[in-house]
């Protein structure tokens, strides 16, 4: 019999079986099994309990968030206008921490509800230069051991020299892409791609999030991503589009993107409320081709998005939220249904993330969440309570309170 750092008893493993104990020591996962014979500095008793490994969030924008607090969104049209004014009151010099201070509150929900990691988009723009990349950086340092943080930085041809330096510097965790934000979509793909291929950087882009049937930029990133041999380092987001087109181009396009090994973000909380604003009945739900990705074998994850901005009013930073409602939004209600879902804000964006060590057997990190709820299918239903959240094998937060 030995002594570890926390043991959970009794739990149900997602994914694994029921009626087990996790033994943690050293912030690893040492064992998983029935009826360990160690005994825990703590002890959780989570019979009836599910176990999970922490959230991963996948694709926000922590430097937008919490910017409509004062003006109301009434039309897409308007949002970039909010977004400017409410930038042009924030004090000369004081972006970095007006970045850090907004972020603070996502990021604490975010640790609250359970996420072990965010991978946030970074953007470079000329109202604050590269103050949004300053802004992570220092809050790398101030969650690290809590919550760990992934920055997609955006490349801005203004700030050649800043991102070549801090690519070099190894301050760029993924190069983000807006490829229809710009004049020559095509052009813009194939400078990422050599920037990346240049760096040694994954790329993470924005892909025909629009409601017209053209999905020429996601063809030309599956193309790229098979030359320059990026299997498993390039994600796509949104993809929207690849549900206005007919459904012989979307399975040539889904064969390819399982081929090519690119993953897939699906936001259906934020492209409900975006897409479909010119549709009369009946309106489309903006939302990618979910379930025929995942049977092609590509990998999909759920993120939140954008965080009560002039582009979505909404989200609390809690994916079991978004898990719901991509539910809903996928007409998935089954219990093996509903674990897929699971699946898609833990395991799936683990992987477009490229976190190592990530999951619930030996030697992954204890990174987990104890639900007070025995199944995917019921936590998911009931919006079930983050009884317990582990950050290598620490208590961080205990029943949606952080703790110091």
């Amino acid at each position: 019999m030995g002594i570890c750092d926390v043991l959970i008893r009794g739990a149900t493993v997602f994914g694994v079986g029921k009626g087990l104990d996790i033994a943690i020591s050293q912030g690893r996962i040492q064992a998983v099994g029935e009826g360990l014979p160690d005994t825990g500095a703590m002890e959780v008793e989570a019979a009836g309990k599910l176990v999970i490994p922490s959230f991963v969030e996948s694709h926000t924008h922590l430097d937008k968030a919490l910017t409509a607090v004062e003006e109301d969104t009434p039309n897409l049209e308007e949002a970039y206008g909010i977004f400017a004014r409410y930038l042009a009151r924030i004090p000369e010099g004081g972006m970095v921490e007006d970045i850090k201070a907004r972020s603070r509150r996502v990021l604490d929900w975010e640790l609250a509800s359970g996420t072990g990691t965010v991978k946030t988009h970074v953007l470079v723009c000329p109202e604050w230069g590269m103050a949004s990349l300053q802004a992570l950086e220092e809050l790398k340092e101030e969650y690290r051991g809590r919550l760990d943080l992934l920055g997609i930085v955006q490349y801005r041809e203004e700030y050649d020299a800043e991102f070549r330096a801090a690519a070099r510097a190894g301050r760029v965790d993924f190069l983000a892409g807006y490829p229809l934000f710009t004049p020559d979509p095509m052009g813009e793909i194939d400078r990422l791609f050599a920037l990346a291929d240049e760096y040694n950087l994954p790329l993470d882009l924005h892909i025909d999030e629009h409601d017209r049937p053209n999905i020429d930029c996601f063809l030309r990133v599956l193309q790229r991503a098979r030359e320059y041999h990026m299997a498993g380092r390039v994600t796509c987001g949104h993809v929207t589009a690849l549900s206005a087109v007919d459904d012989d181009l979307a399975r040539r396009a889904i064969g390819e993107c399982a081929e090519a090994g690119v993953h897939v973000i699906t936001l259906p909380s934020c492209n409900m409320y975006l897409m479909g604003r010119k549709d009369h009945q009946p309106i489309r739900r903006g939302v990618t081709r979910v379930d025929e990705l995942l049977r092609a074998g590509v990998n999909v994850a759920v993120a939140s998005d954008n965080v009560r901005d002039p582009y979505r009013p909404f989200g609390n930073g809690d994916l079991l939220e978004e898990a719901l409602f991509a539910a809903q939004v996928l007409q998935y209600g089954t219990g093996e249904q509903l674990e897929k879902v699971m699946e898609m804000v833990t395991f799936g964006p683990a992987r477009n993330a490229l976190l190592q060590d990530y999951g619930l057997s030996q030697g992954c990190r204890a990174d987990l969440v104890v639900l007070d709820a025995p199944t995917a299918k019921e936590a998911i239903i009931s919006h079930s309570r983050r009884l317990y959240v582990f950050k290598e094998g620490r208590l961080v937060a205990k029943d949606g309170q952080i703790l110091s």
